[in-house]
């Protein structure tokens, strides 16, 4: 362990994030013993470590042993979810609304509420499940500007429509064996990642912040976003380009005939920042039946800065600008890409992939039909859903919420 604790945890909690669970409880197991608030946090990654990773009986073990040493609000919701994946469903509940509703730790509430919309979905109990989240939405979701997002695309899409092929500044060197998927979130990204992560020659990184701040630097060499995309100096473009191939070639440990497969949700928004720092760059671009998508959407528990997840208004509208115009600006930027359904990729798995190996140059594999034996950990939403086989349970979901859209809600769409 190193020589501070604090230091063995956030190394712990990097290696969890990059789904090496055997070295993150290695290296924060000896944190245990720490007094204090860092064995308190100790103790909180590593069961949130065993809950990812489905180890649900040393889950249990784990937090007995602990039982005694805190009662915090965070442990408290640990054992929720520990007693939910146990199939404890009635005592989760019981904890859960407690939680809810005399917590003072408002992320913890918030947290326990979404954790009952999904025992109450799974359970049938459709309405109060919409009825728990849509409170929790109207009480720790905020605000969110809708139509600054729907502008930003517009332009660029205009841009696009109008010259052909944007012109933008872009990184100096192509980059070889990238790739991003972009879609919504709750539209089957996890999924397909853990799929072609079975690939011998795909290695799946997940999620991470690099792109948005791409973007961001973007924006601040250029005076302006969009329009910075255009002006930006192409040395930070460089630099960015070597900063993202570090981390995802994971400083070199990669070999170099392996794509990356990354799926960051902040390109389905801005795929300018990616065009101009990743030149070379193939995109999937995965679509779901929208009301599926708005159903999953608002039944989870985003960050509340992301407001418009707490309302169907505002998903419609979200999932309209990105289906009218992220496709027109990767066709102005000459992304190759490749589209694929949610619906037909769960019903025909080979048949679907099948464009994706041709858009990669790769040979088909039959490992990508069975996700759910990854060792991979997912740190999204859809951790449960991946380590299941292929199925079409989620297929038509929206329609056991059917009272819940009214008129001709995403009909446009």
């Amino acid at each position: 362990m190193n020589s501070d604790p604090r230091k063995s945890l956030e190394l712990a909690l990097t290696l969890h994030r990059a789904g090496k669970t055997d070295e993150a409880l290695a290296l924060a197991s000896p944190c245990l013993e720490t007094t204090g608030p860092v064995g308190e946090e100790a103790v909180l990654l590593v069961s949130e470590v065993l809950l990812r990773a489905g180890r649900i009986s040393e889950l249990g073990e784990h937090l007995e042993r602990y039982r005694e040493s805190s009662d915090s609000p965070r442990l408290r919701l640990q054992r929720a979810r520990f007693l939910a994946a146990d199939r404890r469903s009635e005592c989760a509940r019981t904890e859960l609304e407690n939680l809810k509703s005399q917590s003072s730790d408002r992320k913890v509430a918030r947290a326990a509420s979404f954790e009952l919309v999904k025992l109450l979905d799974k359970a049938g109990e459709h309405e109060a499940a919409w009825e728990t989240a849509a409170a929790e939405h109207r009480r720790s979701t905020a605000k969110y500007p809708v139509e600054l997002l729907e502008r930003a695309l517009f332009v660029t899409a205009q841009a696009a429509t109008q010259v052909g092929v944007l012109q933008i500044k872009r990184a100096t060197q192509s980059v070889s064996r990238a790739c991003f998927l972009a879609g919504m979130p709750r539209s089957g990204t996890s999924l397909l990642e853990q799929m072609l992560d079975r690939h011998p020659e795909i290695s799946g990184i997940g999620e991470n912040a690099i792109p948005g701040q791409m973007a961001d630097a973007i924006a601040a060499g250029g005076r302006g976003w969009p329009s910075g995309a255009q002006s930006v100096p192409v040395s930070i473009l460089d630099s960015w380009q070597s900063r993202y191939l570090e981390f995802s070639r994971r400083g070199g440990e990669l070999p170099e005939a392996t794509w990356t497969i990354d799926k960051t949700v902040f390109p389905m928004f801005q795929p300018l920042a990616v065009g101009a720092v990743l030149p070379g760059v193939r995109v999937i671009r995965i679509v779901r039946d929208p009301r599926d998508t708005a159903t999953s959407l608002f039944l989870s528990n985003f960050d509340p800065s992301w407001g418009w997840t707490g309302s169907l208004q505002t998903i419609e509208r979200v999932l309209t600008a990105e289906r009218a115009f992220v496709p027109v600006v990767l066709d102005a930027l000459g992304v190759p890409q490749v589209e694929v359904s949610y619906e037909k990729l769960v019903e025909s798995p080979a048949e679907q992939l099948e464009p994706v190996f041709k858009l990669l140059g790769l040979a088909s594999s039959s490992l990508c039909l069975f996700p759910e034996e990854s060792k991979r950990v997912v740190m999204t939403l859809s951790n449960e859903q991946v380590r299941s086989p292929i199925n079409q349970s989620s297929v038509g979901r929206w329609r056991r919420y059917q009272k819940f859209f009214e008129g001709d809600c995403f009909s446009g769409i």
